[in-house]
This record gives C-alpha cells, structure tokens and sequence, in this order.
C-alpha cells in the first residue's frame, strides 16, 4: 500500500498531487509519475558515517563502480580543455580530443605514477611533470625520453596508452564510470533520462554559478541533509509559512532503483501551522524571495498564493533572464523538485529554482566536498554565455562568502550549522544507530541499502568474506 492509500500515514493539508491538479496552466506529465518503495524500519548502524575501514570498502566498491557527474560540457569546449575529477582517491582527466570526442583518462603517468595535471585548464597534450613522458589528447604516447630504455613500452600501444573510464554525456553535463562493465548511464538512470528528456531539458540552461565548500561532515550525512522536508520545522522556521514541509512527496521506483525524487511544494504552508489564508502565504514568501512589503501584491478572491506568486515570479524572472516564462506551470516556477541519481547527483527539475548538487567524501570520513551549481536559461536569441568561474571554499569558510550564492546562503548555513553535531553525535555509544522515518526518510535508508549492495557485490566479486562488512550493514527488515 502507497501513502496516498493511507489518509492517517500524511500531514493534513494539500499533498503534491493536490497541488499539481490545482495548477493554473498544465504540468508536466514527469511530475504526475510518483511512486514508493517501501524500505523497513530498520536502523542504519552509526559506524557508517565514521569508519575508516567503512569508507575504503565505499571508496573500492562504490566510487570505482557508478556513475556520477564530473562537469558541465561548457568547460570542455575547445580541443585540450579538461577538467580533472578527483574522488575517493581516483583521479580522473576529463577532456575533449581533436576529434569532438570526450574522454576520462586515468590521471596518472604510466611510468611511476605521477599525477599528470592538478587542476582545470587547457593543455596541447598531457606531459608528466616528472620525467617528461607525453601523451596526446587521445590518449596516445607520443613522447618517450631515452625510449632505448624502454622498449617493453615503447612497442606495446596497450600499455603505453593512457587507460580510460566510460564517459557519457545527458543534458549538458558529463558523467564518468571508472567500471569498465557498468550498465551504460541511460540504463542506469533511466527514469531521469525520461523525465528530464521529456519536460525538464537542461541544454539551454547555462553554468551561472558554481561553488564547492569543504564541509565537516561525512558525504551521507551532508547529502541527507539535502534530502528530505522534515527537518523545516526546526532548522528553517522562517520558511514554514510558505512552504508545505511534511507534504512534501518522496518518489521511489521499483524499475529505476537508482533515481528517487523529493517534492517540496511551496506557496503552500506548513501542516505545523494554524490556518493561514491565501493572502498571509503570498505576503510570507513574497517577502522572503523578493523583499516585497506585505500587501504589495494583492490575492483576489478565490485565488490562489500560488498563482499569484507564480505570475509573479514569471514577469520578474523572464525580464531578468530574457527567456519567455509564460509557458511554465506554478509547480515549476515554485517548486522544490530535486531528484537524486544515487549516489551523489541531485538535479532540480523545474526553472524558479535551477540548481544541481553533487557530493564527493573528504580526506577523512568525518568531511566531504559538497557542490552548488546554478543553472540559467540562455536568453532568447543569445550566444551561449561562458560558465561562472568555480569558487572553492574551504572548511572555515561561509556558503555567503562565494560570490553569488545569494540569499540561499542563509539557508545553507542553518543547513551547515547542524552538520558537525550529527557528525559528533555519530560516536555516541547511548545508541549505536540512526532511526530513519517510514516514508519522509525512506530515501535514505534505500541509499545505504544500494550502497551495501555495491560493496558485497564488489567482495564477492574479488572472493573476498563479506564478514569485513558485518559491522556497518544495515540489516534487513
């Protein structure tokens, strides 16, 4: 049984359905496909997010082996330009060939391991730093000092060539695989491909901000964050007026494991308030989103907060962007609708709010690297703009501090604020494990359990016990 089949497993209130029915203009067909699969009750041990021995396992048998987003096409616009992917201790060298063609190469010099480039930029071909081995931008070895010392190399193209990763490219971005064997990206995020491809195409959307923060806490922890609506009430009070929280939906699909979506409706208040009418919610978020006084924008009679903040949000935003809004339903001028393609990729679907997340683990299991992108329609007519520049912030850093960021940085930083507390509550011994609710949560019960079959899958795989994993595995049920 769904939770839409059972009144007493919501909040009251409108659900997201309701909202979308009620919408003043069509939706798109992607937001009416919802779905839940139930995860149990069990609880996810602790030690995941603060093992070492954990995060190897995660880092040979997880990020060796999905797919997941190493930058924007934008950066990879002229022959040599490359950016390199660093995760888990994998270095990859993103770049496109002479031939148009996009490739990951290893970032690693075949002769003693040096890594070939440290940082984004443009290059004739990758020569090591330390030796002077070169490679050209396919990959070849074109260069060889002494090469009479070498001739076991030298005459052996598949050892002197630059090993790859799968690479594919999906509305605008480029993703990498380092598993050789892994289902083709279209395959394994099937059920993004189809909604995206379909009603929320990214293509004429461009790079207009970009910003990594070097965050105190593990990867699943700063992703978890991100990854459901419960947490309004006490972290974002100032929202709670305008933004339907534990309405939100939660979409799980049985044939498309590896995508999820959460749904956070806005324009909608809060089940956790009184009543308010339709007038208190529009002068709530008009005045959080746009500084308007209460009353600037009267609600007609019978009209609803979110269309009159949609229209709205239509007129400014199209003479912002110079980009015709007037085809956009409200649920994608105001919507929450931010996917997941497990394990670290978070697009938003709709245009009010287009932003793309991506998660990567730190240096210990206690930080990670956490990416906000923000992705703009090209105005009409226009030549495609050149991507923002990436800002890097370090871990003492502020969300406010990179250039841009706007006021989402004041609630990225209530976000930031709680993260090192979860982080040090996980080695309290008072209870070794984390209580995930039935549905707000059952994303992120799901996530470990993907991520535990990932690993047995890899141990299994190399004949290795899966004893090492006994600890950290959440059990079933």
């Amino acid at each position: 049984m769904s939770i839409d089949e059972d009144p007493a497993a919501r909040s009251p209130g409108p659900s997201v359905q309701d909202l979308l029915a009620a919408d003043s203009r069509p939706v798109p067909a992607s937001l009416l496909d919802h779905g839940y699969v139930p995860q149990g009750t069990a609880e996810v041990p602790k030690r995941r997010y603060t093992s070492s021995e954990f995060a190897a396992l995660e880092a040979e048998y997880l990020w060796t082996r999905t797919w997941q987003m190493a930058c924007h096409i934008d950066s990879l616009r002229d022959p040599g330009d490359h950016v390199v992917y660093d995760v888990a201790g994998q270095s990859l060298l993103v770049t496109r060939t002479r031939d148009g063609s996009i490739r990951a190469y290893h970032n690693a010099c075949l002769h003693r391991g040096t890594k070939l480039r440290t940082g984004d930029g443009r290059v004739a071909s990758f020569r090591c730093p330390f030796h002077g081995w070169r490679w050209d931008l396919d990959g070849t070895l074109v260069e060889l000092p002494a090469d009479w010392d070498f001739p076991h190399v030298r005459n052996d193209p598949t050892i002197s060539c630059l090993p790859e990763a799968q690479v594919a490219t999906w509305c605008g971005f480029v993703f990498v695989n380092i598993d050789p064997g892994a289902p083709p990206f279209e395959q394994y995020a099937d059920k993004l491909v189809e909604h995206f491809d379909r009603d929320f195409g990214l293509e004429q959307r461009y790079v207009s901000f970009h910003a990594v923060k070097e965050v105190p806490a593990n990867w699943k922890i700063c992703m978890e964050a991100f990854a459901e609506g419960y947490h309004v009430i006490a972290t974002h009070p100032q929202i709670l007026e305008f933004t339907a929280d534990t309405n939100s939906e939660y979409s799980m699909w049985a044939d498309s494991p590896y995508v999820t979506r959460f749904y956070n409706g806005f324009g909608s208040q809060s089940p956790h308030l009184g009543e308010l009418s339709e007038q208190q919610v529009a002068d709530a978020y008009l005045a959080f989103a746009a500084k308007l006084p209460s009353g600037a924008v009267p609600v007609p009679d019978g009209e609803t907060a979110r269309k009159v903040v949609a229209e709205v949000f239509r007129a400014a935003m199209g003479d912002r962007y110079g980009h015709d809004m007037s085809g956009y339903s409200d649920a994608e001028m105001l919507d929450a609708i931010l996917y997941h393609v497990f394990p670290a990729f978070a697009p938003w679907a709709g245009v009010g709010q287009s932003l793309v997340y991506r998660w990567r683990p730190g240096a210990t299991p206690s930080t990670c690297f956490m990416d906000v992108i923000r992705m703009t329609p090209v105005p009409d007519g226009a030549d495609r703009p050149d991507p923002a520049p990436l800002q890097q912030l370090t871990l003492d850093q502020a969300w406010h501090e990179a250039s841009g960021m706007g006021s989402l940085a004041e609630v990225f930083e209530q976000d930031m604020a709680n993260l090192p507390r979860v982080q040090a509550g996980m080695t309290s011994t008072g209870k070794r494990g984390v209580t995930f609710g039935n549905y707000q949560e059952a994303r992120l019960r799901l996530l470990h359990r993907l991520i535990d079959r990932f690993v047995l899958e890899g141990l299994a795989t190399d004949g290795r016990s899966t004893d090492v994993v006994a600890p950290y595995r959440v059990p079933d049920g």
